[in-house]
């Protein structure tokens, strides 16, 4: 399957995962409202910080050594597998222990702390592993199916459990939490099932298993700093505004990482084509003309919502979101800087110059601190957002200075769509 065939499919099924996942998180923020869905959301964040720390995004190693055929992946699900409980171990204990001597979160118990812990990070480490396992073999069709059953599931079952004077709020929640181990599990048995993975356990070499980690060591780095980039304004916004002040921000910060499922998309892609080797130039030429089309579809989304978005939000979301119109209009830009940076990225991942996207992510991280440490006490969710723009930006402008220095381009034709590109866009669709 080609290079174009392959992100067709990634585009249909991938999508329509994430669809199901913006439809589930609709109905979760109209039922909890802004102050509530805020602060699970927020407690989500913290949660995936330790995630990252803890398994040391292993499956970027995974996804890398798999799509390279260097190492079985019989071999490398089994791993991948003990890895997670190692790893899910590890964090329930840490947590257990440190909730001994904490006072612990007036909101809820530390059992159901340590409930909701362990399975978003279980879950997650699962679903993140097998995932890349799943795509690094081109399979994009059978992982996405099981998550959008999975999540038309909770889509169901949520309005059930609301609305109703009986309404059990710890049910909602631990129902949201119980997900992502589910979500995990299944895509852990769906692909040694389908591999016939249970034929053969085994596992890698000791060196093999060295060269796993020392490659997720040198990715653990950019990821920290990617995250705290994406994230670090969500502990300001708690600080310093309102709990419906950081309700609106993270639901448009989630509404702008739903923008970049098409580039996740097509990294998911690139990546595996150039880690394999495929053609630099051709890589390029990808690149710079889904930029383009890109770029395109930004500009017509800023003018609509700028039109529609102000009674358009709370429409969708509920009433408490009405402070999401303006700081998503001007966290736009920087998204659309998102969008093609994940794609710079995941180019440098599968040519093994990760320092590239750890530099370009550490100027930003810079740019975003400062910022956020002078403006947000005053200028609150509008000039996080504000300063969320200007940090991507800039570790945008990084990366494609990087490539300028590599192969000839310029940062004026991610704006100069042409025809060749329209018919591309339409064999692309056509597919």
């Amino acid at each position: 399957m080609n290079f174009q065939k392959q992100l067709a499919q990634s585009f249909i099924w991938r999508g329509l995962y994430f669809v199901t996942v913006l439809v589930m998180s609709i109905f979760f923020s109209r039922y909890f409202e802004a102050g509530n869905a805020g602060w699970i959301f927020y407690l989500c964040n913290n949660f995936s910080i330790i995630l990252i720390l803890a398994g040391l995004t292993i499956e970027n190693a995974i996804t890398y050594y798999s799509s390279q055929k260097t190492i079985n992946d019989d071999s490398l699900a089994w791993f991948s597998l003990v890895w997670s409980i190692i790893v899910s171990f590890i964090i329930f204990t840490g947590l257990w222990l440190y909730l001994q001597t904490s006072t612990g979160s007036p909101f809820i118990t530390n059992d159901q702390y340590l409930f909701y812990a362990v399975c978003y990070i279980a879950g997650l480490q699962l679903t993140n592993i097998f995932t890349v396992l799943f795509y690094a073999n081109k399979d994009f069709f059978l992982p996405n199916l099981l998550m959008v059953l999975l999540n038309i599931g909770v889509i169901i079952l949520i309005p059930k459990q609301v609305g109703t004077k009986n309404t059990n709020v710890s049910l909602v929640i631990n129902l949201y939490f119980a997900y992502f181990v589910i979500s995990g599990l299944a895509l852990a048995v769906a692909f040694i099932y389908t591999r016939k993975s249970w034929k053969n356990v085994s596992f890698p070499s000791f060196n093999n298993i060295r060269f796993i980690i020392k490659y997720a060591l040198m990715a653990l780095a950019a990821n920290v700093i990617f995250f705290l980039v994406y994230r670090v304004d969500y502990w300001f916004v708690e600080r310093y505004c309102t709990p419906e002040e950081l309700g609106n921000y993270i639901q448009l910060s989630k509404l702008g990482q739903m923008l970049l499922v098409f580039p996740s998309i097509i990294s998911s892609v690139v990546f595996p084509h150039t880690a394999a080797g495929m053609q630099r130039t051709e890589i390029r030429e990808n690149i710079l003309r889904i930029g383009r089309v890109t770029s395109l579809l930004y500009i017509i989304l800023f003018v609509l919502i700028l039109l529609l978005g102000d009674w358009m939000f709370p429409m969708v979301f509920g009433r408490t979101y009405q402070l999401m119109y303006l700081p998503f209009l001007v966290l736009l830009p920087g998204i659309w800087a998102l969008s093609n940076l994940y794609i710079l990225s995941a180019y440098y991942g599968g040519v093994n110059k990760v320092k590239i996207n750890v530099q370009g992510a550490f100027i930003a991280l810079i740019v975003i601190l400062t910022g956020d440490i002078l403006l947000i006490p005053k200028g609150g969710i509008i000039a996080a957002a504000m300063v969320s723009t200007l940090g991507y930006l800039v570790n945008f402008l990084y990366s494609f200075l990087m490539l300028k220095n590599e192969q000839t381009v310029s940062i004026f034709q991610y704006f100069n769509i042409n025809k060749d590109d329209i018919r591309w866009l339409r064999s692309f669709i056509q597919h």
